[in-house]
């Protein structure tokens, strides 16, 4: 039955919410390379908090994820987690994802340090 859900999770398409989708941001311009982390969180401990526990969560979720015997609702928990911090933190100069989505991105791919 964890293999079902983990097929089913893979397939997912972008979700909406706030009128953005989540995933497939479309052909939204990239040109902000700036470092999020540097230019945003120096000023706002708060979200710096919020990042870093975002991140934490991320490489969680890819713990479980990864992890044959976690229980499907246990990974989509982590999961709910994780986007619930992301959305707790402001857009970045693009608009399209929130400040420092490189970084909580690769801690969900497990690929974090």
């Amino acid at each position: 039955m964890t293999n079902y859900w983990r097929k089913w999770l893979d397939k997912l398409t972008a979700v909406w919410y706030n009128d953005t989708p989540e995933r497939g941001a479309g052909n939204a311009p990239h040109t902000n390379q700036r470092n999020d982390m540097q230019n945003e969180f120096g000023f706002n401990p708060t979200q710096a908090k919020i990042q870093g526990l975002s991140v934490q969560v991320g490489e969680l979720f890819a713990k479980l994820y990864a992890d044959n015997s976690s229980d499907a609702a246990t990974v989509d928990n982590a999961l709910e987690a994780y986007k619930s911090l992301r959305r707790m933190l402001p857009r970045d100069a693009t608009g399209v994802r929130h400040v420092g989505s490189r970084a909580a991105h690769k801690a969900t791919q497990g690929l974090a340090s």
